[in-house]
């Protein structure tokens, strides 16, 4: 199976070739803007498929540590984000994106969610990502 999800207005896109499952997502740091990929799996790429708004927090919850070499997510972390955003119940969501939406992220990642879902961002900072 090789199919292609592309979300223009996330600047991400979801590929399985041949087997193997990537997630590339466009990164702005300052003036420069560069791609990372991300390995998923089969699993992962379901979800992201079938579920716009999952694909949306997943998005907006990698952008951030990867706008710094300092910050950038290894393979576990990077794992871990999958599993909670994609795969764990609303509430164990909601609790992981509001300690990182309210941690070092300042409040970008719920700044985020509202300008590519229209989500309210009074709900999204007091932690009900799933209103």
């Amino acid at each position: 199976m090789n199919r292609k999800i592309i979300f223009h207005d996330l600047r991400m896109l979801a590929k399985a070739e041949n087997g193997v499952y990537t997630l590339n997502i466009s990164v702005e740091s300052g003036f420069a803007e560069y791609n990372v990929i991300i390995d998923i799996n089969s699993q992962d790429f379901e979800v992201i498929d079938n579920d716009r708004y999952r694909a949306t927090l997943l998005n907006a919850a990698l952008h951030r540590p990867f706008q710094l070499k300092e910050t950038a997510l290894d393979k576990s972390e990077q794992r871990y984000y999958l599993d909670k955003i994609l795969h764990a119940d609303e509430f164990e969501v909601n609790a992981f994106l509001t300690k990182l939406d309210h941690g070092q992220a300042n409040g970008a990642i719920s700044n985020m969610v509202r300008k590519a879902s229209d989500r309210d961002i009074e709900n999204l900072r007091n932690g009900d990502w799933f209103y």
